[in-house]
């Protein structure tokens, strides 16, 4: 994460800026996210050792339009699709999309419709889908089927993990995105 001065985080908050605390609030939500793709590339290699699966994280197509020193400008250039890709021994695709919250809940409208368009064409085509989700201190893969469905299955449009214990993965260092706490294996591995 950019460090930034006293000074910096004084303009950031203060009390006549009214987009400082949300700027804030974001960089913090994008660190958390970058923390936590790392924590599931962990899990990436794991499975790869174990040749279980090669996944891999999935970048933004996107093309630079002004480059100065070492900082550059770019737009993206297509619809983003999920956060991770690849292929489980055997031949069979997996994707999926990694969010995660420092709140008590998380949100269904976390994972974006376009979002949710190329996991439901993923599964629609035999992949493994799945919302790899942090909630504070926990980690869960919650199966497509339950993430586009929860307003069906759970009567709201978000999720506690009290809602989602069954899909709690394991933790020893790297998130076992595939491996369920109860020793079960997430559906399709």
């Amino acid at each position: 994460m950019e460090r930034m001065t006293a000074e910096q985080f004084r303009e950031l908050t203060n009390e006549n800026n009214n987009n400082g605390e949300q700027i804030l609030r974001n960089k913090v939500s994008s660190a958390r996210g970058r923390a936590f793709e790392g924590l599931l590339m962990r899990g990436c290699n794991y499975y790869r050792q174990k040749e279980v699966a090669i996944i891999n994280k999935v970048n933004e197509p996107y093309i630079v339009t002004k480059k100065t020193g070492n900082k550059f400008s770019g737009r993206f250039t297509g619809r983003a699709e999920p956060d991770f890709k690849g292929v489980l021994y055997g031949g069979r695709a997996i994707a999926f999309e990694a969010k995660s919250t420092q709140k008590s809940r998380i949100q269904r409208n976390a994972v974006t419709d376009t979002q949710m368009e190329w996991l439901r064409e993923q599964k629609d085509f035999g992949a493994v889908t799945f919302v790899a989700v942090n909630i504070q201190d926990k980690f869960y893969s919650v199966p497509f089927d339950v993430w586009d469905g929860m307003k069906n299955i759970y009567g709201k449009k978000f999720l506690m993990p009290e809602d989602i214990a069954g899909y709690e993965v394991k933790y020893d260092g790297a998130v076992r995105f595939l491996e369920y706490e109860d020793g079960t294996r997430v559906e399709g591995v």
